[in-house]
């Protein structure tokens, strides 16, 4: 192929991209916004709190990214908007980094991580998404393609990977593990760039380590710990995920093999492959969420192309080019899961606004219990316990107790269910049911409404909002007469 034409084709996937861009745009995911609430308190002098007047607990998992936000939202620029918008240009320019450094590779075929990227839905997806997704995607575009070509600007975006995720000091310690041990089998050895690599990963490392420390009283994001368990389901979301992409993911396979059978030999190659799969690892290992959609995986699809890219390219026969086409088509399957997300978030949004203005009506200083701690709180002015745990220390540190979320005795309660045909709660989450379970429940707090999208059945499976308020009366009772054991996981 004639080289310009990787740049016609290199445009004509970015106009593609924007048109995802524009036909995702309303879509927000909803955990964006706890860094939105995080970042707006900073600002405001209040300090790294969720709720204005707690103790500080890390509930974020983006420290670079809540401070870019929060410099944005001082200088008076929306929070949600800058949100959307950076992480659409700093998407972009991660495939243009990706794009630009294998344009005239040897590898006549590794031009097309950057190009697919951009092509793929759930790049878009993310990119709308309000995370961090794009800045952590140019981070690792940006180090990895420096490291690749022994540049010293590899050193400021290791940095910037390492601030922008908690897992991002993984990575870059990988990415220099792996390349010592391909030098060391080929016989180089660059010590003094290797040096600068992992001292500038160590400094950045202890320093955030040293800001959790001082201002947490921990070493790792209280997220870390809230977020741990579930491992089977995160691994079977993540093969999920691969099967949408199974040309590729055969590619990625025989990338593996190659990688093994030349003892390392291909330093760019296994590079991708160890990288990638350190992340699908990581990210099936800390919550199953975090595979929905590839989501913290977005960054590294680059890598999974360049691997069958650089598979393709080695052996360059006719089949391998036909698998490398329909691999390319295969990115573009996800679309109608990420199309069926955006129509569920919708109608949850539509419920969640509806609630957010029956909780503008509350007073001032009412406190209310709830999972959902993203758009609803940071919409709402008002003091929230999080049954999940992300910003909760107790939680996060201890793990969940049910009883003990009860004994907050929160003025309200506010949980996801519907009503079954009898008329009787039913609940989505465990939690929240274990909470309902306890002894007095009932007794000490009534239903108070329940918010859903317009003209929503509620006697039928929904993700609805039963807002439940405490009777002081009876809570009153029943610690006097009859207290419930109080129990510590």
């Amino acid at each position: 192929m004639k080289p310009q034409y990787r740049y016609i084709y290199f445009g004509l996937a970015l106009v593609l991209f924007i048109l995802f861009v524009i036909s995702f745009w309303d879509y927000s995911i909803d955990d964006a916004f706890i860094t939105f609430r995080y970042a707006e308190h900073f600002a405001d002098g209040h300090g790294m709190v969720f709720n204005v007047g707690d103790e500080p607990v890390e509930g974020y998992s983006n420290f670079l990214w809540l401070l870019l936000l929060a410099a944005l939202y001082k200088l008076g620029l929306p929070t949600y908007l800058c949100a959307k918008l950076f992480g659409v240009l700093l998407t972009a320019l991660a495939g243009g980094i990706w794009f630009w450094h294998y344009r005239h590779d040897e590898s006549p075929w590794a031009w097309l991580a950057g190009t697919l990227y951009l092509v793929a839905p759930i790049t878009a997806f993310w990119a709308v998404s309000g995370l961090e997704l794009g800045l952590y995607s140019c981070a690792l575009a940006g180090g990895l393609t420096a490291f690749r070509r022994r540049s010293y600007w590899s050193l400021p975006w290791l940095a910037i990977m390492v601030l922008s995720r908690p897992e991002g000091f993984v990575i870059g310690f990988v990415m220099i593990i792996v390349a010592v041990a391909v030098e060391y089998f080929r016989g180089e050895w660059h010590s003094r760039y290797v040096l600068a690599n992992a001292l500038t990963l160590v400094f950045a490392t202890a320093l955030i380590m040293i800001f959790r420390l001082v201002v947490f009283g921990y070493i790792f994001p209280n997220t870390y710990y809230a977020k741990s368990g579930g491992v089977e389901y995160g691994f079977a979301t993540l093969l999920e995920m691969l099967t949408y992409f199974l040309p590729l993911s055969g590619l990625f396979l025989a990338g593996i093999v190659v990688v093994i059978r030349d003892r390392l030999h291909d330093k760019t190659l296994t590079l991708a492959v160890s990288l990638f799969v350190v992340q699908a690892i990581i990210s099936s290992l800390v919550d199953p969420v975090m595979n929905f959609n590839f989501r913290y995986l977005a960054p590294f699809l680059p890598l999974f192309i360049l691997v069958g890219a650089l598979v393709v390219s080695r052996y360059n026969t006719r089949l391998l080019k036909a698998v490398l086409v329909v691999a390319g088509l295969s990115l573009l399957t996800p679309y109608a899961a990420v199309t069926a997300t955006i129509a569920n978030e919708k109608t949850v949004m539509s419920a969640q606004e509806d609630l957010i203005a029956w909780i503008d009506g509350l007073p001032p200083d009412a406190v209310i219990s709830i999972t959902d701690i993203g758009r609803i709180p940071y919409y709402t002015d008002k003091r929230y316990h999080d049954i999940w745990g992300l910003v909760s220390e107790d939680i996060g540190q201890h793990g969940f107790n049910p009883l003990d979320e009860y004994f907050r005795f929160p003025d309200y309660f506010v949980l996801v269910g519907h009503f079954d045909d009898r008329g009787h709660i039913t609940l989505r989450f465990g939690r929240e049911r274990l909470i309902s379970k306890c002894r007095g429940f009932n007794t000490t707090y009534r239903y108070a409404g329940i918010s859903t999208p317009p003209g929503a059945d509620i006697h039928k499976f929904g993700y609805y909002y039963i807002r439940l308020k405490k009777d002081q009366q009876a809570v009153d009772s029943l610690m006097t007469n009859h207290p419930p054991t109080r129990i510590r996981n």
